[in-house]
């Protein structure tokens, strides 16, 4: 059995925000897997699906982004789920908007959500797939980096946004089928690739 996790903060307000990229790539999982809604507590919403004959549950922590923790930890003693079957989605300031990143595990790298989530699990061995939000134009508009995660994204970043969610939707789906190498393999992209690939985008635009 597996647990899939999309970072987020609840509420309306927030729906568009940079820091709600893990909701938006949730969304699209539970959509192609038909999920079915199974609970709602104040702690989360969590969804019941299968992929290649496996079981898993989709979690959205509705504790806000800084306690998404308490959420994971719930559902994972509830189900009795190993570590290595959690598969965690959320957004990253450190990766160039468009970008993928995979992991097996390790630090949380300044992510308030992620961070609470090895807190209350005691490990770092958390698979993880992360979403680049960071956009240096986009970011000079604001004085700090809490402000700019909590922003919409600009409309001209709207079709690079879409891409990115879609892609972490079909590595979601690789790693379950396929493992975390081959995802890793298929899916990560250095800054010079995703630069390289916008710039083709624009030329055939």
């Amino acid at each position: 059995m597996r647990l899939i996790v999309g970072l987020g903060n609840p509420g309306k307000v927030y729906e568009e925000t940079r820091h709600n990229a893990g909701f938006r790539v949730l969304d699209r999982i539970v959509q192609t897997l038909r999920a079915s809604h199974i609970e709602s507590t104040r702690w989360y919403k969590l969804y019941d699906g299968r992929f290649v004959s496996e079981r898993l549950v989709c979690l959205y922590p509705l504790t806000y982004m800084n306690r998404s923790g308490i959420a994971v930890r719930d559902v994972v003693e509830q189900f009795n789920i190993d570590t290595q079957n959690i598969i965690i989605i959320y957004d990253d300031f450190n990766l160039p908007l468009g970008s993928i990143r995979i992991r097996p595990g390790g630090s949380a790298g300044g992510h308030n959500g992620l961070s609470s989530v090895v807190e209350m699990m005691q490990t770092n061995d958390i698979p993880r797939v992360r979403l680049g939000i960071f956009n240096e134009k986009a970011f000079s508009k604001y004085t700090d980096a809490a402000d700019f995660v909590l922003s919409a994204f600009e409309p001209d970043e709207e079709e690079t946004v879409i891409t990115m969610f879609q892609k972490a939707h079909d590595a979601v789906l690789m790693i379950m089928k396929e493992g975390i190498p081959k995802a890793m393999n298929s899916f990560n992209q250095t800054a010079d690739q995703i630069k390289s690939t916008s710039i083709t985008k624009q030329r055939e635009s």
